[in-house]
């Protein structure tokens, strides 16, 4: 259930296995199986989170933490309702290119997530949309509006639909999974309907007062065990 749930709300799981460097110089991508070299971090400035890159759907925790044995090592996180899960930090220490994989299985063999969160910037999403991105930001992507949970739960302010827009199209098969939080500068009470268990347009008023930033980014792919693959 727990999977399910974050399958559900979070856009569930993962990417094609991290072409990045660990010491400044390109490692290969396990998981890929082609053992092609990618540009690092360093040199590029910047890097895609999007269904080839930076982790692969194939990847297991023992490809990664071989792959990046000075970059990465295994902590157990929150996960939804007050649950704790194991998962494999990539760029643990490194706040801006920090990026977090969790897995369906206790094997961990089955990318489930892959994602990147606050002062994560060394990553941008389709449309160019990044960790800080505004609300107004986030619908030009798309293309049109689309709905958000309400704020102030445990699943507050993941995107709920992106209601047939570009954001919801990505190419590679995987699921774009975006969450939004009140920015860091607003103080005060949120209005009663942008809050709680609800779908709430982004072209509410309110939400359009407010302009909630991007705060989590993840690409993923639901679970085999569900039988959609």
């Amino acid at each position: 259930m727990l999977r399910q749930t974050r399958q559900f709300f979070s856009g569930a799981a993962v990417m094609a296995l991290l072409s990045l460097s660990a010491c400044g110089k390109p490692d290969q991508t396990p998981g890929n199986g082609n053992g092609a070299a990618a540009e690092s971090i360093a040199d590029k400035g910047v890097q895609a989170l999007s269904c080839e890159g930076p982790v692969a759907k194939d990847a297991t925790a023992a490809q990664l933490l071989k792959a990046f044995p000075r970059q990465s090592r295994e902590e157990t996180i929150p996960g939804p309702e007050g649950t704790t899960e194991s998962a494999v930090i990539l760029y643990p220490d490194d706040a801006a290119r920090k990026v977090v994989v969790t897995f369906w299985d206790e094997d961990k063999t089955q990318v489930a997530d892959v994602r990147v969160g606050r002062g994560a910037v060394q990553w941008y999403g389709p449309g160019n949309i990044r960790v800080g991105s505004p609300l107004k930001d986030v619908e030009a992507a798309n293309g049109k509006g689309f709905d958000l949970y309400g704020f102030e739960w445990d699943y507050g302010g993941y995107a709920a639909d992106f209601k047939g827009g570009t954001l919801g199209m990505m190419p590679g098969g995987c699921v774009l999974g975006l969450r939004f939080a009140p920015p860091e500068s607003h103080t005060g009470q949120l209005t009663s309907d942008i809050v709680g268990d609800t779908q709430v347009p982004s072209g509410n008023p309110n939400l359009q007062s407010l302009q909630p930033v991007l705060v989590e980014m993840s690409v993923g792919w639901p679970s085999l065990s569900a039988g959609v693959q």
